[in-house]
């Protein structure tokens, strides 16, 4: 099989491949991915040494369990992992962060610390609507909000037109407003209620 182009072949027959060791299949995942995955890390920390070290560790972590994985969308899972391991360096930077901070003034390190339970939330709210949506609308929101694709790359890679894109994208950005909206109204509540 490894004597076809290689390159040409989905992601779900790769990662067959990858399960038998084919290092040819997983250098065609990383080049398929590593780019779109850098640019997604990138986009949340703005530091290319860090976005850099986390595309590399995705990689080795899929490489070691590579026997192991069973990934249905590999686009949607390697995405998730790189907001995993960005949200992990966050964290070590957070608590070095709050090492310093405790030593120049507690109350600096109890805000920092508030405001990451906030973005917790938050980003738990996000999920929550993210996978209440329609697959179809969540997997084109991913690609546009996570791997960063224009309307054009996306409409290629699933099939679909330009104007199904943009109301996809639409649809999930309502439904992302309508539950924070909700979220905001109820915590409103429970404000006056004290």
């Amino acid at each position: 099989m490894e004597s076809q182009n290689i390159h040409t072949l989905p992601d779900e027959q790769l990662l067959k491949l990858l399960q038998n060791d084919s290092r040819a299949a997983f250098s065609t995942l990383y080049d398929r991915y590593w780019e779109g995955m850098y640019r997604a890390s990138y986009a949340l920390l703005r530091d290319e040494d860090a976005s850099k070290d986390i595309v590399q560790e995705v990689f080795l972590a899929i490489w070691k369990k590579r026997q192991t994985l069973q990934i249905t969308f590999l686009s949607a899972y390697l995405y998730q992992s790189v907001k995993y391991q960005v949200a992990q360096h966050l964290r070590r930077t957070e608590l070095s962060m709050e090492h310093t901070l405790y030593l120049g003034g507690k109350d600096k390190a109890i805000n920092s610390t508030e405001e990451l339970i906030d973005f917790k939330e938050l980003d738990s709210l996000l999920q929550a609507t993210l996978n209440n949506l329609p697959e179809k609308c969540r997997n084109v929101f991913y690609l546009s909000r996570f791997e960063h694709l224009s309307n054009t790359e996306i409409a290629e890679r699933l099939n679909l037109s330009t104007r199904t894109v943009e109301w996809h994208i639409s649809n999930a950005l309502k439904h992302l407003r309508d539950s924070i909206e909700h979220a905001v109204i109820h915590i409103g509540i429970v404000l006056l209620l004290l």
